[in-house]
């Protein structure tokens, strides 16, 4: 009854939201040209040919690349800021009662349920938007409770050309990408796997934790946007990786600071060390992207080649996931058992150094397909293959005497029906495999329906349920089962 209940008061107040009529224009850019929110966007945020072309073009319309801003300074014009909030709900359970590994006696627990409100972040955007003929720039300053400002774009962007053909550059701290499509931000919450899901992040287990997206780079990118064809390629500073405590594992981090602070100054925190390997080589990246249509129909190719210092031993030689035999304790963090020390986390000083640790060099090629039938129906995909290296250590891991590559594999399927500018509701598929080979059982699959409602006045909910699958061996599999609303104010 009360999953029942739940349903209903979420479905009355969905239908209830969808009611309201009060469109204006979005912040920044709507404001200073007069515009509806329907201009640049399909369904908030995802972009139109126009909203597109205007971000390429420096936050301007093509056709006045070069031509003075006619209109008066505004400061609101530059200016915005956004508020999400969110509830999520989430069941997980590993089924079967059958016996799987890192399950404390081998016996897996009951079914549980967690319950969560909370404020997820606040975000600035000053200083965004067109200057003078060529210029335009964007600063996207995101915090959560707890944290600092977290940078995810600060970049100055030039152009130079005619409405049809022109060449755009930024240099900065931005996304990955530029998407359109099916590469372009989704209409629900989360991301498809193969884009945030790393290979590996554990505490007994070299981490393989680069993604596609999340990790919003320095770099210099350079590109050319020809009728309906763009073309991009960047030089980006790379990611590192770094244990964190929190979470008891690693996570990575873009290398957005510079080696000095100053003269005769300590390396900064987000850069990464002198000593580690392949330190000063940067990663690349290029994509191309060709519009079909212009709701949302386009064809995306991704290209990344990075590379991340990763550990494998604490500083003291240990490898991750072995004990040392001196002090008792364990690389990483223990394995989970009955008695003590219960999963604990054992030594976690990585230096990443040339003797610690090795140089992964990675690549991810991937594909996106979407095109619109009729006015109303958008189905989409994307499939990525990844390769990664492996370290080469003849006393730690014996198994692997020469470097190798194992790949990875991901792929989602989706189709979008959009009711009215006020209601978008669809489902994707996704399927992803990190480490891709018959005896690795780690497939993990997931079913996510979705609805996105943007009330056109700063106001947008986007709800979604999610029942995931994660293959533990040939017989056994871990399922969650998710909700998450969020709810967004933007002016």
């Amino acid at each position: 009854m009360s999953r029942l209940l739940k349903c209903a008061l979420f479905t009355v107040t969905i239908w209830t939201l969808v009611a309201v009529r009060d469109a204006s224009a979005m912040p920044n850019f709507a404001r200073k040209l007069g515009v509806p929110c329907e201009t640049c966007h399909t369904t908030i945020p995802r972009l139109n040919e126009t909203g597109y072309k205007f971000r390429a073009a420096g936050f301007r319309l093509p056709e006045i690349i070069g031509k003075s801003e006619e209109q008066k300074f505004e400061l609101g014009d530059y200016f915005a800021a956004r508020l999400q909030a969110r509830y999520d709900t989430q069941m997980t359970n590993q089924p079967n009662s059958a016996p799987v590994a890192n399950v404390i006696g081998g016996v897996p627990s009951s079914r549980t349920t967690t319950n969560a409100l909370s404020f997820q972040e606040f975000t600035l955007y000053p200083l965004t938007g067109s200057w003078g003929k060529y210029f335009g720039s964007l600063a996207e300053l995101s915090t959560s409770p707890e944290d600092v400002f977290e940078i995810e774009n600060a970049y100055v962007r030039f152009v130079f050309g005619k409405s049809d053909k022109f060449f755009t550059s930024r240099v900065g701290i931005f996304h990955p990408w530029e998407g359109f499509g099916a590469s372009d931000r989704p209409f629900s919450n989360a991301r498809p796997f193969f884009q945030t899901v790393p290979i590996s992040a554990g505490g007994r287990a070299i981490p393989y934790v680069f993604q596609s997206w999340g990790l919003d780079e320095a770099g210099l990118e350079i590109g050319a946007d020809i009728k309906k064809l763009s073309l991009r390629a960047a030089v980006l500073n790379g990611t590192l990786v770094r244990w964190e405590g929190e979470a008891n594992s690693f996570l990575p981090f873009p290398a957005q600071t510079g080696p000095w602070k100053g003269a005769n100054q300590a390396v900064s925190a987000l850069n990464k060390p002198f000593d580690s390997p392949g330190h000063s080589t940067p990663d690349f990246s290029a994509n191309a992207t060709y519009i079909l249509h212009p709701d949302g129909g386009g064809i995306t190719l991704l290209y990344y080649h990075g590379n991340a210092a990763t550990p494998t031993h604490c500083i003291d030689g240990t490898a991750i996931g072995k004990t040392n035999a001196t002090t008792a304790e364990v690389c990483g963090v223990t394995g989970a058992s009955a008695a003590s020390p219960f999963g604990t986390v054992g030594n976690t000083d990585f230096d990443l150094s040339k003797a610690t640790a090795f140089r992964n060099n990675f690549d991810r090629v991937a594909l996106y397909a979407s095109y619109p039938i009729g006015k109303r129906f958008l189905p989409q995909g994307g499939f990525q293959y990844g390769r990664d290296t492996t370290p080469v250590d003849p006393v730690a891991f014996p198994t692997i005497p020469t470097p190798t590559k194992f790949d990875s594999k991901g792929a989602f399927a989706e189709g979008a029906f959009v009711f009215n500018q006020y209601l978008t509701a669809g489902v994707r598929y996704d399927w992803y495999k990190p480490k891709f080979a018959a005896a690795t059982f780690n497939t993990q699959w997931a079913v996510t329906p979705y609805v996105n409602i943007p009330l056109q006045n700063g106001f947008q909910i986007i709800a979604e349920y999610q029942h995931r699958d994660f293959q533990l061996s040939a017989s056994n599999h871990r399922q969650n089962d998710t909700f998450q609303a969020r709810i967004i104010f933007i002016k």
